[in-house]
């Protein structure tokens, strides 16, 4: 059975032409060299040196030989170098589940960097409502995602990208639409649009939690899954919401935000299993702090 050694006799032989030099350079005697290569000749059928002259030379089929284990080298280092930077996360395949409300700010920024610093990466997005989403990385459908921290971490590790505020958003001909911040005890009586606490627990309970403290239970009309929907339906003039910073970038015609006196925040964070052992999770945690950082300084005041 050929041997990697055998490649690496035949090719020192073939590139000094020498078979007491090429010992000298593998460390070893000429005589087990000399019976390596006639045994790798006997194993390939086919002589891969003439010896007849004073100095040798390669047949043709020690030439086409020594072409083909150059492949062979080359193939090797590749694989080598293909598990080493497997390992560290520098190359592979990730499966980024985000929810709709990251795709307005933080997604795209962190998206394109981590494309950029690994190439070797293929990296697959899919969007997802944040309960679902929580649900498919336990379940290690979903390697790492963009969404609200969970309450339960159970099973879960998590960092936090930054702490988002909650403002409202009225419909452009409102009441309070020409106020440059509000209370949220000024909508006690206004009707409500919401996400379902099943899709998003921590943002219903925190929207919850803040009317509460200004007094009132707000009045839910409609419900829906998506952030972007309930801002079109507020356009739409059919009630009213609290809803994450990041939507404003939606740029509604119909629509106008407020801040909120004393907003509550909500945590934005990557989130992975922390039993999934895919190297890439770290190093996309790593570059959405990142590029949250750098996005932070760049919009800051000089």
């Amino acid at each position: 059975m050929i041997e990697l050694r055998h490649l690496t006799y035949f090719r020192t032989v073939a590139e000094t032409l020498h078979f007491g030099r090429a010992a000298a350079l593998l460390h070893i005697s000429q005589p087990p060299l000399t019976r390596q290569i006639a045994a790798l000749e006997k194993e390939l059928g086919a002589q891969l040196f003439d010896r007849s002259k004073r100095a040798i030379q390669l047949t043709a089929a020690g030439k086409y030989f020594y072409r083909d284990t150059t492949e062979i080298f080359k193939a090797l280092e590749r694989a080598k170098r293909n598990v080493a930077s497997s390992s560290t996360g520098q190359s592979g395949a990730l499966k980024v589940g985000f929810m709709m409300s990251s795709a307005y700010n933080i997604l795209p920024a962190v998206t394109r960097h981590y494309s950029a610093a690994y190439p070797e990466v293929d990296m697959r997005l899919s969007e997802y409502v944040p309960n679902l989403l929580a649900t498919d990385i336990e379940d290690e459908k979903i390697d790492v995602g963009i969404m609200y921290r969970p309450e339960d971490c159970r099973r879960l590790d998590s960092h936090t990208i930054y702490a988002e505020p909650l403002l409202a958003v009225l419909p452009r001909g409102h009441r309070l639409a020409h106020k440059p911040e509000i209370s949220a005890a000024e909508l006690a009586e206004d009707a409500f649009i919401s996400i379902p606490r099943p899709i998003a627990p921590v943002v219903y309970d925190l929207i919850q939690q803040h009317c509460q403290l200004h007094g009132f239970r707000p009045r839910i009309v409609l419900e829906t899954n998506l952030q972007q929907t309930i801002v079109n339906l507020v356009g739409e003039g059919l009630g009213v919401a609290l809803v994450p910073t990041s939507m404003q970038a939606m740029h509604l015609d119909t629509t106008v935000f407020k801040p909120l006196i004393g907003a509550p925040t909500v945590e934005v964070a990557v989130i992975w299993n922390r039993e999934n052992t895919n190297p890439c999770i770290r190093t996309f945690a790593q570059t959405a702090v990142e590029v949250w950082g750098r996005m932070q300084a760049t919009s800051r005041p000089a």
